[in-house]
């Protein structure tokens, strides 16, 4: 396997992360919050080709589509959330969303949904699985750390409008996905 090749779809694959990262680093992220969310982001990627791989050899592709589904409506109703949370966001700010416990395993997911599809096909893959993806969750983790600053200083210089350009994010994002699903 040439490793370019692999870095390759480790950055493709790490670009929902970094997109999902950027519209969390536009509303606001806690520095502690914001490691715990790359690490996770990180691990999801590693262990998705993994249950893709089981997956794909017990059940086959018509899993992937399915997982794709469920992560693109979660990121479209997070996207629309967010989205009308700006329009009628208060002084307060209580229209962030808190991606604190459940919701934070639940983002990494979707956003690593495309992991698990890529998962399906590595038992065609030579021996070098474990390192294909390492390679994965380390470029989905420096992405998602990429994106939550880049998005700190762009919402810094917007403010209010940073999270409806959040929403409209995480909206194309699932839409995109979606439409993959669908073609």
């Amino acid at each position: 396997m040439n490793l370019l090749w692999v870095i390759a779809i480790s950055i493709a694959l790490g670009m929902d992360a970094f997109s999902f990262a950027l519209a969390i680093g536009l509303v606001g992220i806690q520095n502690k919050l914001a490691l715990h969310l790359s690490i996770t982001v990180a691990m999801f990627h590693v262990f998705m080709p993994l249950v893709g791989l089981w997956a794909g050899q017990k059940t086959g592709t018509m899993v992937g589509e399915v997982a794709v589904g469920i992560g693109a409506s979660i990121l479209l109703c997070l996207g629309i959330k967010m989205f009308i949370g700006a329009i009628k966001r208060d002084k307060k700010g209580e229209n962030i969303p808190d991606i604190r416990g459940i919701g934070m395993y639940v983002l990494a997911g979707s956003v690593s949904i495309d992991a698990l599809s890529v998962g399906f096909s590595l038992g065609t893959m030579d021996n070098q699985i474990i390192l294909t993806i390492l390679i994965m969750g380390f470029t989905a983790g420096i992405m998602t750390v990429g994106g939550i600053v880049l998005g700190r200083k762009i919402g810094t210089k917007f403010g209010g409008k940073a999270e409806a350009l959040g929403g409209i994010i995480l909206f194309i994002i699932g839409l995109q996905m979606g439409i993959a699903v669908i073609s």
